[in-house]
């Protein structure tokens, strides 16, 4: 997953150190997150979206393809577009 950051930073006129320094986040974990190199958890994503005041989806590719998992006694279980559906028809029935 190879974040828009350095994009929209550029856009911005926002070098990456300034936004290290305005979002607490170290220059390095976020060159990391812009090259692919380790995948930030949902907390950094939505600080990295407050800082830059953005929808947190603004940071993805349309082709990127987003994977959700659920952490339960230490074990990754993903989550299945179909466990979304599932939820979401179940709780419109209530």
């Amino acid at each position: 997953m190879e974040l828009r950051l350095k994009e929209i930073l550029s856009q911005r006129g926002i070098t990456l150190k300034e936004f290290s320094v305005s979002s607490g986040i170290s220059q390095s974990n976020l060159s990391n997150y812009i090259n692919g190199n380790i995948s930030p958890t949902l907390e950094t994503l939505k600080k990295i979206a407050f800082h830059l005041n953005i929808d947190i989806t603004e940071l993805f590719r349309e082709e990127d393809e987003i994977e959700l998992y659920v952490k339960y006694h230490g074990q990754l279980y993903p989550i299945r577009r179909s466990d979304i559906i599932g939820f979401i028809t179940k709780n419109k029935q209530k």
